[in-house]
C-alpha cells in the first residue's frame, strides 16, 4: 500500500475516532425540582440543567409576566479540556422573585420562568438547545386573622388559649411570644379555618413581651394580628439550699454514670456544679425538644390532677441559691413542683394522654412525660420505678410508677411540671377546674364535643 493511502486511512481513522468521542446524541435536560404551584416573593424555585454528553455550555433563565421580561440568571461553562474528561454535566440554581425585581414591580397572578440550556457542540459543529417553561402563580397577600376569643388573662409562668379564624388555607399558625413560637391547631366546626392555640408567657419573660397571632400561607406570606390580653406579674419564691458531702456522695455517682454529658471528677463540689448547671440545661433542652411529639387534638376533657395526699415542698420557678460550707456556690431556677407524699407512693397520671418518654433523664432521674395534645405535656420525675412505657395510652389517675429519689433528689418525692410546646408552666392553673373550664375548654368546645361522641 502506498504511503499516501496509509496516511489517508490514518487521518480518516483519527477523524472518525474524534467524531465518535465528541459526538453528543442527546440534548440537555431541564428539570424543575418539586415546583410549587403558588409562590411568594421569597419562595425559592429550584431548577436543574443536565447534559450527558460533552457538558453544559450555557444556561439562561427568564422571568416573564404581563409582557415584562427579565433575565433572572445567566451562566456559561468551559468545555472539557480532554476527550477523557467531562465538562459541567449538571447545574442547579435557586431563584427568588424578590431578588429579580423590586417588590412593587411584581404583580400577583400567573408568571412564567423559561430555562434555556445549550450544550457544547458535537465535533465542534453542532450544539443542542433545550427550552423548558414553568408556570407559577405569585401570591403576595398574607392571610387575614380574626381573633374570636376575648379576655385573655395571663400571668408570668402561666398559660392561656386563643381561638382565631384565618381567611385562607395556611401551612402553619399560632402565637408568638417574644422569640417563642406556639403552634395552633384546627378546631372542627361548621366554620372552616378556625384554630386554637395554647401558649405561655415564660417565667423568665418580661410582662411587656410582645404577643401576636400569626398565620403563614403556602406561598410563605405571614399575617399578624394583635389580641387583647392582660398580663399579671408572677410570684416566685427565693430559697437557700445547703449542700453537704453526704448528699453529693449519695446522688452524684449514679448521675455521672448514666449521663454522657457529665465528665465527672474526683472533686465532689466540681462535679456537683457540673450537674446542677450544665447538665440541668441539657436536660431542660431535651425536655423542650419533646414538644414536637404531640397530638394535633386534645386528649383530655377536664382539669388536671395533683398527686393525691401530697404536700407542696417547692413551688414553680423557685429561685434557689446553693451554699456549701457556708459559702454561696451556685444559683438555679427550679422549674416545677416538688410534691411529697408517702415513700414509694403511686404516681397518678394527671390527665388522659400518651406516654412519650419513660427513661432516666439526668438530674430528673427516672422520668415519665405524657403528651395531652395541642403541645400540652406533663412530666413526672425522681421515680423509683416505672409502671408504663413509651406508646402507652394512659388515663387520669392511672399509675405511672412510684415516687422515689433518683436523680438530683434530696428525698423521696415527685417532681411535677407541665409544659406548653417545651416551655415549662405553672401547674396550679391546670389543677383549677374553674380556670381550665373558662380559659381553655370553652375555646375547645366543638372538638371536645366531637371527641365525646
Amino acid at each position: 500500500m502506498k504511503p499516501l493511502a496509509v496516511i489517508l486511512i490514518l487521518l480518516v481513522a483519527i477523524v472518525a475516532g474524534w467524531a465518535v468521542a465528541t459526538w453528543d446524541s442527546s440534548p440537555p435536560e431541564v428539570v424543575w425540582i418539586d415546583p410549587p404551584g403558588t409562590v411568594g416573593p421569597k419562595t425559592e424555585i429550584h431548577v436543574e440543567a443536565r447534559d450527558q454528553g460533552r457538558g453544559l455550555k450555557s444556561l439562561r433563565l427568564l422571568f416573564r409576566q404581563q409582557g415584562r421580561e427579565l433575565v433572572v440568571h445567566e451562566e456559561s461553562f468551559d468545555e472539557a479540556g480532554f476527550l477523557w474528561t467531562d465538562g459541567t454535566l449538571e447545574r442547579r440554581i435557586a431563584v427568588r422573585l424578590s431578588d429579580t425585581a423590586p417588590r412593587e414591580d411584581l404583580k400577583e397572578g400567573p408568571f412564567t420562568l423559561e430555562m434555556q440550556v445549550q450544550d457544547h457542540a458535537s465535533m465542534g459543529l453542532w450544539s443542542r438547545e433545550t427550552v423548558e417553561k414553568g408556570t407559577f402563580r405569585l401570591d403576595r397577600t398574607p392571610p387575614r386573622i380574626e381573633v374570636l376569643s376575648n379576655q385573655h388573662y395571663i400571668r408570668q409562668g402561666g398559660s392561656a388559649a386563643v381561638r382565631y379564624r384565618v381567611s385562607e388555607p395556611v401551612d402553619s399558625s399560632g402565637i408568638q411570644v417574644g422569640d417563642r413560637i406556639y403552634a395552633g391547631y384546627p378546631v372542627p366546626s361548621q366554620e372552616e379555618r378556625v384554630y386554637v392555640c395554647l401558649f405561655a408567657l415564660g417565667h423568665d419573660q418580661n410582662r411587656k413581651t410582645p404577643m401576636t397571632v400569626w398565620a403563614q400561607d403556602p406561598a410563605g406570606n405571614r399575617g399578624r394580628e394583635n389580641f387583647w390580653k392582660k398580663v399579671f406579674p408572677g410570684r416566685f419564691r427565693k430559697r437557700n439550699i445547703n449542700i453537704s458531702d453526704r448528699f453529693m456522695e449519695r446522688v452524684l455517682p449514679s448521675i455521672v454514670q448514666r449521663s454522657e454529658h457529665v465528665r465527672g471528677t474526683s472533686d465532689l463540689l466540681e462535679t456537683f456544679l457540673e450537674v446542677n448547671g450544665p447538665l440541668r440545661r441539657v436536660n431542660n433542652r431535651q425536655i423542650a425538644e419533646m414538644a414536637s411529639r404531640t397530638a394535633s387534638a386534645p386528649l383530655w376533657t377536664e382539669e388536671f390532677l395533683q398527686l393525691s395526699n401530697s404536700q407542696v415542698e417547692s413551688s414553680f420557678a423557685d429561685f434557689r441559691t446553693y451554699f456549701y460550707q457556708g459559702k454561696k456556690i451556685d444559683e438555679q431556677t427550679h422549674l416545677g413542683f416538688d410534691l411529697a407524699s408517702l415513700a414509694q407512693a403511686p404516681v397518678e397520671c394527671s390527665n388522659d394522654g400518651v406516654v412519650i418518654f419513660a427513661d432516666y433523664l439526668g438530674i430528673y432521674g427516672n422520668t415519665v412525660v405524657v403528651d395531652h395534645g395541642l403541645g400540652l405535656q406533663s412530666l413526672y420525675a425522681h421515680l423509683s420505678r416505672f409502671d408504663v412505657e413509651v406508646g402507652d395510652e394512659v388515663r387520669k389517675g392511672q399509675s405511672l410508677g412510684r415516687t422515689g429519689q433518683t436523680g438530683l433528689a434530696g428525698g423521696d418525692h415527685l417532681h411535677f411540671t407541665m409544659l406548653l410546646h417545651g416551655t415549662q408552666v405553672n401547674p396550679i392553673e391546670w389543677w383549677d377546674p374553674a380556670w381550665v373550664r373558662k380559659r381553655v375548654l370553652s375555646r375547645l368546645e366543638t372538638r371536645l364535643a366531637e371527641n365525646r361522641n
